[in-house]
């Protein structure tokens, strides 16, 4: 029934005309060709024995099942080191290739990722038609990796090239191309399929119609690759596979065993194809594969022979190659979705029997219930067998066992557990012997759990590359891979599983961007060099070519537990250091693979410091360009940034800060280089760098040292490879590099020149800004990529509010190092351009250019701006802080800054550079600055002016200059208002011209009414201004009654508070306030005036003491209180303490309170006064009055009744009571006289006088006692309010010592008795001068009116005289008189 039928199993096994093979060790599959075409057969060398544990079991890849189908046994080997990889036609005269020893890293490929597990590379060998990413025609792709050869089908031709090649290859392949003899009848039909047959010396090839069965085989590439069409098709083997069905067509093609293949249909059938018959001789043969003689035969079994198709099956997703039982047969499992696994022993010669038959679902769910992970949804669920691939054999010692050999089968089983939202995959262990099924191990799948693809998407398929311990999953564009290893059973194991810490087994994936329209189109388990052992998985991918994925084999003295699962260190690694070097690979993170936020922060963070220290192992630290050094760090940083924004949990700020800081520095490094590289290119020989000095200078705590003994010499490359991320420590270094260089040079008895010093300066100025403003603007530029606002920044400082700037660490750009550095570098260069005048110059007669001098200062502008953001960054960082020191700190810092800012720009502008000194003093809103900038110019514009007049020039840029800064502080006037006006103005209060601030214009005029009101220390302009500008008498008396506070001395006191109530009754007047409103302040203002006025009749008193003393306040002092302070207060330190300060104010004119001059008034001694003075007759009723009248103004009854109690406490002791109170031998005179003369009588007489005591009766003395004798009752008095305990407890001891005085009064004078006669007395005594006053008043008026009366009739009697008398009178007749005859003038 086949075009070329094969001769039967049996009928070949007893056929007696067989040629005999001829014993070699080769492939039975490898015929002997004739002499002109005599091959060598190939052999490969396998691995060593491996003693890794799998399963429990050991192994060895000697006889070791094929993968994906194709033969992997001693008679195969693997590619020449030393053959060329191009692929043309080889002549009949070539040799037999070398066996390749190449090393994968010098073989031309690309390495796509890499960890410490596995490695992904793209061979350069891919032909170029097939690397094209908008190539849109199909192929599909087949591997012969022991021969080295891929193949690619279109549905014309058949693409042949070498994809393993030599290591001195670098293009990629030309390929051999074969023109297919038969072609698809439509375009709907499936590829050709393409298999390579090991053959010498070089390889045949199969091509394959799926719907015909047509079938082309060619014995060498040479032949199928004929030009010549004829030629070609007269040396193919051609053949077909008949009894396919309508719509059967073939789905795929498996080496089965030396030149025979196994082929599946879509119906189920199993074809074996052979290529070669009983004598060897080149033939197309095929047979069906049916179950005759198996182990499920019986009655039931022929039956399904007959009426099943011929033991057909339906589903079929696995043929796959195994064991090599003998050098002639091989082991075959087909497997089916529904998990029937049939074993199939098939023969070189065309035989093939059913070993056995299992159906293994049961046991597969089983396991997998067994490992926990089945899904509670499982009566939803559905399991299907994907794929099924053989294990490497079991081994004991060396050698495969032959009960293993002949009857156990080692099966790896590819499930997946779907459901409606769920799937999961599983690799099952599958052992069966002699028809028993066993699945002692099950791995769970965790790292990929996406659906299956419907439609005709291809069907995942399972390699498992020798040695064993990976398997991998292709999916259309997704390679999984899972490591089969288990941990050995071990003491520490065992703790590990009592504490759950056993490690989970490493498993992976690789997605391919979907987005790109990359699929898998071929792939195979590759054999690898003995150098290069791993489990490697060659793969080609439509629109990019072909990748090889490695796995490393677990090294010797390692355990499968040293190989566990990736971290998140691992994944962000590959991610960050190839994610953007490649387009095949999608390095997003997989929903399965998440891990948790902390670890993802922590490998995050020691990335991102591996890049700046250059310690990742997949960066360089040697090269010819360190820009592109800085620049592919970078470019890392970013990609770090970039990949955790898009595929990981959001991350803290803090985080994000960390990581901008990191990515800061290494922007502002290359920055650094490019300045560095630019002044190595202008430095004058002899003369040195600075940075290149500098970082010789830095600590060895604070840098990486260079290692001589490995010939590292350049510090600055060193510096730049390994220190990137202490960047902080070489910007405060550009000053104190520069001023070591300049001292050492003096020391040496060499200074350098001042041009040497200013291209230093200008190489520190480079450096400084270069970090910084390059740093700064990364940070504005990049916020949004960090997670930040940038509308929560401006030029990379966050704003003050900021509110997540609480637990960001410290800015490296406002450390405190940096910021006195740059102040001190930029104050270092003002200082030095100050000292380059006209006639400076070196020794040697030679100055600095002056070009670069205004090179530096224009720099300097920016050096100032980038000092302010440093401070500014600063205070708000310290001011953010949870600990109120540390925000006072920041407080203070802020102002103290204000200073140096303003000489800074104060500078700037004496080097020339005005604008720009107004332009930063705009930005950062200091008007303090700006006033003093424009100002200073002002005034030295007009000094240069006058001075150029009176030489008689006639400047004109000199009065530019004067009407631009006018411009500026008219334009600042409408810009900033009050704020400018404020610091515009207290310049002038400053500089005590602010009298020349009355004649400005109307602009200026009102914002000085506003400034003068708000600032108290300007009232003596200010209510000039409001009379005479404003004409506002109301303001003007308002404030000369805020600023009467601010007054010290007496009579600037007195005259305040008059022009006060001036002011206000002038208001009154105009009807600006109202008569009604007033009357509190003015009887306050009349209060104020008479204690002002008692104050200055003291001190008129006391002037004559004065002026005995020298002209000096002490000396002064000191001699009124040796006249006045002798007694009373002796032994009372606070009273005492207190009457010296009050003098001391007293001599120097200036104001005591109410409560001080009361005091200072009780203090003075009796003895001292002149006792017939008004003042020593009335000072104690004095002092009662003026407690009054500051009681009336403040309100404060308390502080007044404790003081008036002092004060009558006092005026009681101030007098001996008991040496009155012995009258003995006294007349009445006697007594009545020294009664008299006592303080307390002649201030209770005063008191009767006035009439106070009607209202207020003076009190007795028992209730003066112990008054303000405790802390208590002196806290009573608002005047207490703010001493402390302490200092209250000495004044109320000095009080007590007065208590103590009355309390003797009191007892031995017994005044309490006297009291009642005192008072009678002393009221009896003012009225008695009352109408001694009253009787002398009315004689004086009597004696007035007398003479009044008199005058007025003599004038009378002379206007009646003689006729001159009346003449005159006539004639002053008309002049008018009052009415006691006075003329009245006009």
């Amino acid at each position: 029934m086949f075009s070329n039928p094969t001769v039967p199993a049996s009928t070949a096994l007893c056929n007696p005309r067989r040629r005999q093979r001829t014993g070699s060790d080769d492939s039975v599959a490898v015929r002997q060709l004739p002499k002109r075409l005599k091959r060598s057969a190939l052999t490969t060398e396998t691995f060593q024995p491996l003693h890794q544990s799998l399963n429990g079991h050991l192994h060895k890849n000697e006889a070791s099942p094929a993968a994906n189908g194709h033969l992997r046994d001693k008679g195969s080997e693997s590619p020449a080191a030393g053959e060329n990889t191009s692929l043309a036609i080889r002549n009949r005269n070539s040799r037999k290739p070398e066996r390749e020893k190449r090393s994968n890293r010098g073989d031309g490929s690309i390495e796509l990722t890499k960890n410490d597990t596995y490695a992904v590379n793209r061979l350069a060998t891919t032909p170029i038609q097939f690397q094209e990413q908008g190539n849109s025609e199909n192929w599909h792709g087949n591997f012969a990796p022991s021969l080295g050869y891929a193949v690619a089908t279109t549905p014309t031709h058949a693409f042949v090239w070498r994809y393993k090649q030599a290591s001195n290859a670098t293009a990629s392949s030309k390929p051999i191309v074969v023109q297919l003899l038969h072609v698809a009848n439509s375009s709907e039909d499936p590829l050709p399929l393409a298999v390579l047959v090991p053959s010498s010396p070089e390889p045949g090839l199969i091509i394959m119609m799926p719907v015909s069965g047509k079938i082309s085989y060619w014995d060498s590439l040479s032949t199928a690759a004929s030009v010549d069409r004829g030629r070609q098709k007269q040396q193919a083997i051609q053949g077909t596979v008949t009894g396919l069905a309508t719509g059967e067509h073939i789905s795929g093609i498996t080496e089965a065993e030396p030149q025979g293949f196994l082929l599946t249909c879509t119906s189920g059938k199993i074809v074996h194809l052979t290529i070669a018959d009983l004598q060897g001789k080149a033939s197309i043969g095929t047979q069906i594969l049916r179950n005759s003689g198996t182990e499920v035969g019986g009655i039931f079994g022929s039956l399904r022979n007959v009426f099943g198709g011929g033991g057909w099956l339906r589903d079929v997703v696995a043929v796959k190659a195994g064991n090599l039982l003998h050098k002639a047969q091989r082991e075959c499992v087909v497997g089916t979705t529904k998990g029937l696994l049939q074993i199939w022993d098939m023969n070189w010669n065309g035989a093939h029997s059913l070993k056995c038959e299992v159906n293994a679902k049961s046991q597969l769910l089983k396991s997998i219930q067994d490992t926990g992970t089945f899904p509670r949804d499982s009566d939803n669920q559905f399991l299907k067998v994907l794929d099924v691939a053989f294990l490497p054999a079991v081994v004991t010692g060396q050698e495969v066992t032959s009960s293993t050999a002949s009857s156990a089968s080692r099966l790896l089983v590819l499930t997946v557990m779907s459901g409606a939202n769920t799937t999961r995959y599983n690799l099952h262990v599958v052992n069966i012997t002699r028809g028993e099924i066993d699945v002692p191990v099950v791995h769970p799948v965790t790292c990929y759990k996406s659906p299956l693809a419907t439609g005709t998407a291809p069907k995942p398929q399972l390699l498992v590359p020798d040695p064993g311990q990976i398997a991998y999953i292709v999916f259309e564009t997704s390679v999984v891979l899972v490591s089969l290893e288990e941990v050995e059973e071990s003491p520490d194991s065992q703790l590990q599983t009592e504490a759950r810490r056993v490690p989970d087994p490493f498993q992976d994936v690789l997605d391919l961007h979907k987005d790109k329209g990359y699929a898998i189109v071929g792939c195979t388990a590759d054999v690898m060099e003995k150098e290069h052992r791993g489990s490697a998985c060659t793969i080609m991918i439509h629109g990019y070519g072909v990748i090889r994925v490695n796995v490393a084999s677990v090294e010797e003295g390692l355990t499968s537990a040293d190989r566990t699962a990736l971290t998140a260190e691992t994944k962000l690694e590959q991610a960050v250091f190839y994610g953007s070097q490649q387009s095949l690979l999608d390095m997003s993170s997989r929903p399965e693979m998440q891990f948790a936020t902390e670890d993802v922060r922590d490998a995050a963070l020691r990335i991102s410091r591996s890049i700046t220290s250059s310690s990742s192992k997949h960066l360089s630290t040697a090269g010819p360009s360190m820009e592109q050094h800085l620049q592919k760090r970078a470019t890392a940083l970013a990609d770090l940034i970039k990949h955790l924004r898009k595929n990981c949990h959001p991350l803290d700020h803090v985080t994000r800060w960390k990581l901008l800081g990191e990515a800061e520095k290494m922007a502002a490094a290359r920055a650094i280089w490019r300045v560095y590289n630019d002044a190595v290119s202008h430095t004058q020989e002899g003369e040195k760098i600075l940075l290149y000095e500098l970082v010789e200078c830095i600590s060895e705590d604070n840098k990486t040292e260079n290692r001589p003994e490995h010939h590292e010499t350049d510090r600055v490359r060193h510096w730049l490879i390994k220190d990137v991320w202490r960047l902080e420590f070489v910007v405060p270094w550009a000053f104190k590099a520069l001023d070591t260089l300049h001292r050492y040079s003096i020391e040496d008895g060499q200074p350098m020149s001042s041009a040497y010093r200013a291209r230093l300066i200008s190489q520190a100025y480079d450096l400084q800004l270069m970090a910084l403003e390059t740093a700064y603007s990364f940070r504005q530029t990049n916020a949004s990529l960090y997670g930040f606002n940038e509308d929560d920044m401006f030029e990379g400082l966050l704003h003050r509010d900021y509110q997540d700037y609480h637990g960001v660490p410290q800015p490296w750009t406002s450390s405190s190092l940096v910021c006195e550095s740059v102040q001190t570098l930029a104050e270092y260069f003002q200082t030095f351009a100050s000292d380059q005048g006209p006639n400076s110059s070196d020794e040697e007669g030679v100055g600095p250019p002056e070009e670069l001098l205004l090179k530096i200062a224009g720099k300097n502008a920016r050096l100032i701006d980038t000092i302010c953001k440093t401070h500014i960054e600063r205070f708000q960082f310290l001011q953010s802080s949870d600990q109120s020191r540390t925000r006072k700190l920041g407080r203070d810092l802020e102002k103290q800054f204000s200073d140096p800012r303003k000489a800074l720009l104060k500078g700037l502008a004496d080097m020339g550079q005005l604008l720009a000194a107004i332009e930063l003093g705009e930005k950062y809103k200091d008007m303090d600055a700006l006033a003093e900038v424009l100002e200073s110019e002002i005034q030295a514009s007009h000094e240069e002016l006058r001075d150029l007049t009176k030489a008689g020039d006639n400047p004109e840029e000199v009065p530019t200059m004067i009407a631009t800064c006018e411009g500026f502080v008219d334009e600042f006037f409408d810009e900033y208002g009050a704020a400018w006006a404020n610091a515009y103005f207290a310049r002038f209060v400053a500089q005590d011209r602010i009298s020349s601030l009355l004649t400005h214009g109307r602009k200026q005029r009102r914002h000085l009414t506003a400034f003068l009101r708000g600032h108290p220390e300007c009232t003596n302009f200010r209510w000039i201004n409001e009379v005479s500008v404003e004409g506002n008498y109301a303001a003007a008396a308002d404030g000369l009654r805020s600023a009467q506070k601010q007054a010290d001395t007496l009579w600037a006191k007195k005259i305040q508070v008059s022009i006060s109530r001036l002011a206000t009754m002038a208001a009154v007047s105009i009807q600006q306030k109202e008569a009604d409103d007033v009357k509190p302040f003015l009887h306050a203002t009349d209060g104020r005036l008479e204690v002002l006025s008692v104050q200055e009749q003291l001190h008129d008193y006391l002037k004559p003491t004065i002026r005995r003393a020298l002209n000096d306040t002490p000396a002064k002092t000191e001699v009124v209180m040796e006249q006045y302070g002798k007694r009373f207060v002796k032994g009372k330190p606070a009273l005492r303490g207190a009457m010296k300060l009050h003098v001391a104010r007293m001599v120097e004119e200036k104001v005591l309170d109410a409560e001080d001059l009361a005091d200072m008034i009780t203090f003075m001694d009796e003895d001292g006064l002149d006792p017939d003075s008004d003042f020593a007759i009335r000072r104690f009723m004095v002092a009662l009055q003026v407690v009054h009248l500051h009681a009336d103004s403040t309100g404060d009854i308390a502080s007044k009744e404790l003081l008036e109690g002092i004060i009558w406490r006092r005026c009681i002791i101030q007098d001996d009571w008991a040496s009155i109170n012995r009258t003995e031998l006294k007349d009445e005179t006697k007594v009545e006289e020294e009664t008299g003369a006592t303080a307390l009588f002649k201030t209770l007489r005063e008191g009767f006088k006035s009439g106070v005591w009607d209202l207020n009766p003076p009190p007795t003395p028992s209730t003066l006692r112990g008054v303000g004798t405790t802390v208590s009752s002196l806290r009573t008095s608002s005047r207490y309010s703010d001493a402390t305990d302490n200092a209250l407890s000495v004044i109320a001891k000095d009080l007590e010592i007065e208590d103590s005085a009355l309390e003797t009064c009191i007892e031995r004078g017994r005044l309490e008795e006297w009291w009642r006669g005192i008072v009678d007395a002393a009221q009896a005594s003012a009225r008695d001068e009352v109408d001694r006053h009253g009787e002398e008043v009315s004689k004086r008026v009597e004696a007035e009116q007398n003479f009044r009366a008199k005058t007025k009739n003599d004038r009378a009697s002379r206007r009646d005289d003689g006729g001159e008398m009346k003449n005159a009178a006539a004639g002053r007749s008309r002049l008018e008189t009052d009415e006691e005859g006075d003329v009245i003038m006009g």
